[in-house]
């Protein structure tokens, strides 16, 4: 048993001493954990190979560099070109049927992008037509066309309109999410999640282990001797795999886990604080999981990183989702 479990198994005996609800004798919980529904926005949920995701979606189109935002070049192009493998190896299709990868990836964010724009304008929004302003910041639509009174979308500039995102929003250094024990980033991202009682943080990726270079923070090639393939096969690696595995639901959906049956999960068109791969496989993934009943995802028109941005439109597929539910025999 690791440490952790060990003070967990501890902790939960004491509840039961104390006269905890839901705590067997033994520590166990003997309350349900079902979840029925989920509602998500901009879910990070596959740590691991987050990092190339976003590097492949922003320089693909040399996003990066014609925004004059790429302090990491080797970094960007190491990471991206593992991203088609990845993607391959999750064996994800989109609704006609044929397979999700590297090659039609931004053709189907596209399509995603193009029924956002439709979806606001059939509900009476108003996007600026091509070379008008946009009139949250006055600057010009110069990547996608539109026709007002069909309410359709003619024409997206794929290139153009990353470059809108990331202008919006500067983006995050490579690696966007593995940062910490790299000079060349903000020291920022996600590495306090992983580790061990004993460590402040640690790197939980091949790209960052093998490339720390901050002395004497305990982890890295620099200062283990170990590279990050050497360092899993170890207990501690064991330990970082184990959780990244726990944290991302890609690694249950499909399988015999109990996936909860209704998703409603939503990322801004603006939203660069995770590359747009990352929600898209989640739904192709939850699509193909025969446990799940609807999967309710859209991209969320000129939206940026937030949450709770559609309240009422949330609450009611919260609502009709507990009544379908119900009446389920």
């Amino acid at each position: 048993m690791l440490r952790g479990q060990a003070h967990d198994h501890q902790r939960a005996r004491g509840g039961r001493a104390a006269g905890a609800a839901g705590i067997s004798e033994n520590g166990e919980s003997t309350l349900r954990d079902d979840v029925l529904a989920v509602v998500s926005y901009c879910p990070i949920t596959d740590l691991g190979n987050a990092d190339l995701s976003y590097e492949w979606l922003y320089t693909k189109l040399d996003t990066r560099a014609l925004a004059g935002q790429d302090p990491n070049p080797r970094g960007s192009i190491e990471l991206a070109a593992k991203f088609k493998s990845y993607q391959q190896g999750l064996g994800l299709k989109n609704a006609d049927g044929q397979p999700l990868t590297e090659a039609n990836m931004l053709a189907t964010i596209r399509q995603e992008v193009v029924r956002s724009a439709e979806v606001f304008m059939s509900n009476g929004g108003i996007i600026p037509a091509f070379g008008d302003t946009w009139s949250d910041d006055n600057s010009i639509n110069d990547w996608i066309h539109v026709n007002a009174q069909t309410g359709k979308v003619s024409d997206i500039d794929m290139e153009r309109y990353l470059l809108y995102v990331v202008n919006k929003r500067a983006l995050k250094t490579a690696p966007a999410f593995d940062q910490k024990g790299l000079t060349v980033t903000k020291a920022e991202g996600e590495s306090n999640l992983f580790g061990t009682p004993e460590q402040l943080y640690s790197n939980f990726t091949e790209y960052a282990w093998d490339n720390n270079d901050v002395p004497g923070d305990g982890i890295g090639l620099d200062d283990t001797g170990l590279s990050w393939r050497q360092h899993i096969a170890r207990e501690p690696g064991n330990v970082l795999v184990e959780q990244l595995k726990l944290v991302n639901p890609m690694e249950y959906i499909g399988t015999d886990a109990d996936t909860s049956p209704y998703w409603y999960v939503r990322h801004g068109t603006l939203d660069r604080d995770t590359s747009f791969v990352i929600s898209l496989n989640l739904s192709r993934a939850l699509q193909a999981d025969a446990k799940v009943r609807d999967v309710d995802y859209r991209l969320a028109w000129h939206t940026g990183h937030a949450g709770n941005y559609d309240v009422p439109e949330a609450m009611g597929w919260v609502a009709e989702k507990l009544k379908q539910a119900d009446a389920a025999p």
